[in-house]
């Protein structure tokens, strides 16, 4: 049936269902904190954690990756927050041409990415595109290139908890869908009509794998703490911890709605047309496609709202990732970096490196497949190590990234323009 997933009879971890993570170029006087390279690379090496490790669901030692799950992919939307304030002036919001400038980056930023997103999706390679997205909420973060941490820290709780509500609201009236139903994405086609237009921005905005309207929780929590004094162990204490307590007291709630008020019993009822379908319980059809929640939750039932799934965005997925970013985060700035800096020669080309490991799955793998033999803790080890080991060597023999060299240089018009 077009548009629905035939559901496995066993476990099995389809390259179509995994979350990817995209990474936000770096240009400009933006302040180099090497914590924050760090924490970048920790979210690549957690990127290929999902990408190309053992699939969860086979169980025994491969269950210690389904945390990675979403998670990676939350932690470089909230740094790419991060790099956009420190871009645009961290602690202090530049004012007049400066920021001007910044908002001219952005906004030549934003196509580019789509472009790329576009260009990665066309490898075949069965993996769902960030970058489109990314483009998208560059756009949105212009108009608060002004706001400080407080503003940001507010708009950041206000996006996590009410966004989710009024997508589920308006995908219940306008795009409805099922658990089995796949979420739509963009297309090089959508760009050559108005009506394509209208759709693309419709997908990205709302609808889509990574919709921006939810992901901007992400950005505005990522803004707010570039705002902050990055430099000081207090400040990093206070996202370490902080965060942490964030994440749990989230997933607590969560745990409580689901568990114990029965939230997860009527997502269960939801699914029982489905899973009779495909001769099975509604707890198994929810297990072996968890996954297929990603970003836009079924509008069967409000319970949806309820889950903490990784790259659900649901309120409690939301938040949940904010308070784990924040503490990698705050945690990778406490750290002593001198020895971490392989990690952090790796977050400063994580653009290269994510788009780079997508041209290596598809040399490698045939895509024609269902993906299931790309996951192997092996495959993992291996992509960390040649993407650690060529960041290194790059950096000592040329310095910036390839992509995130072509990305300054296309976007460095506005500082002619505007000097």
């Amino acid at each position: 049936m077009d548009g629905v997933h035939a559901v496995p009879t066993a476990p099995v971890r389809s390259r179509e269902h995994q979350a990817t993570a995209g990474l936000a170029p770096r240009s400009g006087p933006a302040v180099r904190l090497t914590g924050v390279d760090v924490a970048r690379g920790v979210a690549v090496l957690g990127m290929y954690a999902v990408h190309v490790g053992p699939n969860p669901l086979d169980g025994g030692g491969a269950v210690w990756f389904k945390p990675f799950e979403g998670h990676s992919a939350a932690l470089f939307a909230v740094l790419a927050g991060v790099s956009i304030a420190l871009m645009s002036g961290g602690r202090r919001p530049q004012r007049g041409r400066a920021r001007t400038r910044v908002a001219l980056r952005l906004a030549t930023r934003a196509p580019l990415l789509v472009a790329l997103g576009l260009l990665l999706s066309g490898l075949g390679t069965g993996y769902m595109v960030i970058l489109a997205y990314y483009g998208a909420c560059f756009l949105l973060a212009i108009p608060w290139l002004r706001c400080r941490a407080r503003t940001l820290a507010v708009a950041a709780l206000v996006t996590a908890v009410v966004m989710p509500l009024v997508s589920f609201a308006l995908r219940s009236v306008f795009a409805p869908r099922d658990l089995v139903v796949e979420a739509p994405d963009v297309a090089w086609a959508d760009f050559a009509t108005w009506h394509g237009l209208g759709r693309a921005a419709g997908v990205l905005l709302l609808t889509g794998t990574f919709p921006a309207a939810t992901l901007m929780a992400y950005l505005f929590a990522g803004m707010a703490i570039g705002r902050l004094d990055l430099r000081s162990p207090v400040v990093a204490r206070a996202l370490c911890f902080g965060g942490a307590a964030l994440a749990l007291g989230a997933y607590g709630v969560s745990w409580l709605a689901t568990r114990v008020f029965g939230g997860l019993e009527a997502v269960h009822r939801s699914l029982e047309p489905a899973a009779a379908r495909y001769v099975m319980s509604p707890e198994t059809l929810l297990h072996l496609d968890e996954s297929w929640i990603h970003g836009t939750p079924p509008t069967t039932t409000w319970a949806w709202e309820l889950l903490p799934s990784g790259a659900s965005c649901t309120p409690f997925d939301l938040l949940v990732s904010i308070g784990i970013a924040a503490s990698v985060i705050g945690g990778c700035l406490l750290l002593p970096t001198r020895f971490l800096s392989p990690l952090a020669d790796l977050g400063g080309r994580a653009l290269s490196a994510y788009a780079l490991h997508f041209v290596a799955i598809r040399l490698i793998w045939d895509s024609d497949g269902d993906g299931s033999d790309v996951f192997a803790f092996t495959h993992f080890v291996a992509f960390s190590a040649v993407a650690l080991i060529a960041s290194v060597a790059w950096r000592r023999r040329i310095g910036r990234g390839p992509l995130e060299w072509a990305m300054a240089r296309l976007s460095r018009w506005p500082d002619r323009v505007l000097p």
